[in-house]
């Protein structure tokens, strides 16, 4: 399916193109979760680029090595779909500031023993 998007005079969105959208959320960053219970807990993550344009993968999120999270992206939100990766079922959604430079994340992740909450800010 062939779509053509025409506009001249619009404003700015952000959401317009997808891989650039995306591009912005690729990297490593430094989660501080504040809430749950393993709270206050500090570790890395690496978000790189899903296999659809809007797909984000987050690698290590709730400080699990296998775990590898899918979220989709919109500007600057970002939703994490009911999975289970690494043994850990996660949902949640995100949001990023308008420079990009930290992403507040308040998701669930149950290992079996019931959900445990978090609220967490993930920094460059």
């Amino acid at each position: 399916a062939l779509i053509t998007v025409t506009s001249a005079c619009e404003t700015d969105d952000n959401t317009e193109d997808p891989l650039a959208n995306r591009a912005k959320y690729v990297g490593v960053w430094q989660v501080t979760e504040n809430t749950g219970i393993n709270h206050p807990q500090f570790y890395p993550v690496n978000i790189s680029a899903g296999t659809e344009d809007d797909e984000i993968v987050i690698t290590g999120l709730y400080n699990e090595s296998g775990a590898k999270v899918g979220a989709i992206v919109s500007g600057n939100t970002l939703s994490i779909p009911n999975q289970n990766t690494g043994g850990v079922s996660f949902q949640g959604s995100g949001q990023a500031n308008a420079s990009f430079s930290q992403i507040s994340l308040s998701f669930a992740a149950d290992d079996g023993s019931g959900p445990d909450n978090i609220e967490a800010v993930l920094v460059p």
